[in-house]
């Protein structure tokens, strides 16, 4: 028995991490500045800068949209409703879909069409 225990703990060991492609982008992702990302196949502008990659976030809150509506296209659509133009505004609305795409995902795990109008 001990000899299992020692060939399983050497495995674990010598084992290839299951998010090894992440790993190894986080490690290398320093190298990428000022270079392009054609290597993935992406014609973007050249790298100018690496930010972190954690996005702290504690939450607890409840949003009120003004509408949500079915289409017959099977999508849906949150209306809402602003008095006047706001930057900070387009982070309420990111927010606003990526909760629905997650209330639809939870409830059938299918995520529709999302459309956002601002009135």
């Amino acid at each position: 028995m001990k000899k299992r225990k020692k060939r399983a703990k050497k495995k674990e060991r010598n084992a290839i991490a299951y998010q090894n492609k992440d790993i190894t982008s986080k490690v290398l992702a320093d190298n990428f500045k000022g270079k392009n990302l054609e290597a993935f196949g992406l014609h973007l502008p050249s790298v100018v800068d690496v930010r972190p990659t954690n996005l702290p976030t504690i939450q607890a809150m409840e949003l009120h949209l003004d509408n949500i509506f079915i289409l017959a296209d099977g999508s849906w659509s949150i209306i809402d409703y602003e008095s006047e133009y706001s930057e900070k505004n387009k982070v309420k609305y990111l927010s606003y879909v990526a909760q629905l795409a997650k209330r639809m995902y939870n409830d059938d795990g299918k995520i529709r069409q999302i459309r956002i109008v601002v009135i």
